[in-house]
């Protein structure tokens, strides 16, 4: 039998233009792209400008020609790369020195550079500003970080090694440096790394604690009435009861993307720092140390030249453990709910050859590591040697670690759509339930919400169109009837569908589940997550497509898995093809 762990990864041999062997190069993902530029060549110790497109979903690279018209940077490695509005960000690094040819003749980089991936052009370079003391000191092995539109330049070192234990923000709008300030920590990319997300996950059953958004919507059962003082109906859920899940959502100037910055250092005794910068409206920042708070059953080993990312409520970092008896490419995550550390254990993906640099593909919930599969890592790691020639990807929602789906309504309106199903709103269309009874509602809501319900009334109108035509008209001489044409393939209408009902077939607590999801766009009730309704919903979104409910479904299994539901998700889930959800 396969251990687990060994069904959440694979490993490819990549194809095309696949780059040379590599020190300090940097990657950054953009999409289902991942572009690395620069670094130093092993086989000539000579450093490139160039850059190379790898494509997630087909594992194939490509070299990208630049123009030679365009202001091509100084060849560097140990530089940054970050994204930003389909732009690629270079900062810094170390350089051969201009019209130098001796390959040891270096020097220390400060400029910021920006490639535009759509045109493929680079930009000419940001004027200095005229205030130096907001110019970075040349820097090398520095953290970067791009959120609210501003570039934070981290640490680093400068040409003698000397640390600079201080942070640059640069304005990318502005196209300006707008502040600097002391940073009294070590930071470099031996030891740290510093990560922010495109997306935050909000929590809404902890922003809208206390019901004061609820309340502010009426009274449960009327708030579509006239008469507020009416009875509310017997089937109204109550507000305290609704569950609203944690959500994506872009940042906002009140819920801004954090930067993680992680250090970790003395490897023979590790020590481990976690502070999180939290970008203010002013182009301020504030710094806040949550070390301490960080807990587990286990922690994170020494890692060399750590790689990280944030996807959904975690924090994952990875790099590479050296210890006199064991050598390897270790992957973990933190919880940044509970601060808890987990190993993510890729099997026998990375078990042997050399693997060293790793991106986090968030729109696949995958973590991508690149290397040589036929390589030492010991050798490659003296060397800072980086390979490319293959790829392991590692299913990260297998782990439960994935990006929450996004609202397709705020939770005011999901709860304002959930009553308006419950007080029979403009309801004149009904589902029939496999026992008979029957839940009003809108048609077209329905015909909105529900793309098969839609095509289904589409073929139905066609047909009740067809069938009009071919009735003859009022006479006394009733001609035969035609024998339809055999060659025609004229789409039936579900003979389910009446103009006014449906007939599901489904029981009434499912019914009514789907519809509430319909109205609410939402899984927020608590007959929503009932398991054996959830199972249901899953299967109903597969037979009908309906991909953002297959997604919230997910969502809500993987936040009530536990070992009373593991058999039932486990089944429906390989039912589903829902291969991330069925291996965790």
């Amino acid at each position: 039998m396969y251990p687990i762990s060994d069904l959440t990864a694979f490993c490819r041999k990549t194809t095309g233009d696949v780059p040379p062997k590599l020190v300090g190069a940097s990657t950054t993902v953009v999409g289902s792209k991942m572009y690395l530029y620069g670094g130093r060549l092993v086989s000539e110790r000579k450093m490139v400008s160039d850059i190379y497109m790898f494509d997630l979903e087909t594992f194939k690279w490509e070299k990208i020609a630049q123009s030679p018209e365009d202001d091509i940077p100084q060849a560097r490695y140990f530089h940054s790369a970050d994204t930003w509005r389909n732009h690629l960000i270079i900062f810094g690094g170390m350089a051969i020195k201009p019209q130098s040819e001796n390959p040891e003749d270096l020097c220390v980089l400060n400029d910021v550079r920006l490639f535009d991936l759509t045109s493929r052009h680079w930009l000419p370079a940001a004027p200095l500003p005229t205030d130096s003391s907001l110019i970075p000191n040349a820097r090398y092995a520095h953290l970067s970080s791009v959120t609210a539109d501003r570039l934070f330049i981290i640490g680093g070192q400068d040409l003698a090694n000397v640390w600079l234990d201080d942070v640059y923000i640069f304005d990318l709008n502005l196209q300006a440096w707008i502040q600097r300030r002391d940073y009294p920590r070590h930071c470099g990319t031996y030891r740290s790394v510093a990560v922010t997300a495109d997306q935050r996950v909000r929590l809404p059953q902890e922003e809208t604690r206390g019901g004061q958004a609820s309340a502010r919507l009426g009274p449960v059962g009327s708030r579509f009435k006239v008469d507020k003082a009416s009875p509310a109906p017997a089937n109204a859920t109550q507000s305290d009861t609704l569950i609203h899940l944690p959500y994506s959502a872009q940042p906002t100037e009140d819920y801004p993307c954090d930067i993680f910055l992680f250090s970790n250092y003395n490897f023979t005794d590790v020590q481990r720092e976690l502070e999180v910068f939290t970008p203010l409206p002013d182009g301020d920042f504030t710094v806040s140390d949550r070390s301490s708070s960080m807990t587990g059953t286990s922690f994170p080993p020494g890692l060399r030249f750590p790689t990280g990312a944030i996807l959904g409520t975690y924090f994952i970092v990875a790099g590479t453990y050296l210890s006199q008896t064991y050598q390897s490419f270790s992957i973990w995550a933190l919880d940044l709910i509970n601060m808890t550390w987990s190993r993510i254990d890729p099997g026998s993906a990375l078990a042997s050859g050399s693997w060293f640099r790793s991106c986090l593909w968030a729109s696949a919930n995958k973590f991508v590591v690149f290397g040589n599969r036929n390589g030492n890592l010991v050798e490659d790691y003296n060397r800072r040697l980086l390979s490319w020639d293959h790829v392991t990807c590692i299913d990260l929602e297998a782990f439960g670690i994935y990006q929450p789906p996004p609202l397709v309504l705020d939770v005011p309106m999901q709860e304002l759509g959930l009553a308006a199903l419950e007080e029979g709103l403009m309801a004149d269309f009904e589902i029939i339930c496999d026992d008979g009874r029957r839940i009003k509602c809108s048609r077209k809501l329905l015909e909105d919400r529900w793309p098969w319900f839609k095509e289904q009334r589409r073929i139905f109108l066609q047909a009740a169109t067809r069938a009009l035509e071919t009735m003859p008209s009022v006479s006394s001489h009733t001609p035969l009837p035609e024998v339809a044409n055999a060659n025609r393939q004229e789409q039936r209408p579900d003979p389910r569908l009446t103009p006014r009902a449906f007939n599901l077939s489904e029981p009434y607590p499912i019914t009514l589940a789907l519809l509430q999801y319909f109205y609410s766009m939402a899984l927020i009730t608590p007959l929503q997550h009932a398991p054996a309704v959830l199972s249901q919903l899953l299967l109903l979104s597969s037979t009908y497509q309906i991909t953002h409910l297959q997604s919230l479904v997910k969502h809500a299994m993987h936040r009530a898995l536990s070992y009373a539901t593991s058999v039932g998700i486990y089944g429906v889930s390989t039912l589903c093809s829902c291969r991330s959800l069925q291996i965790r």
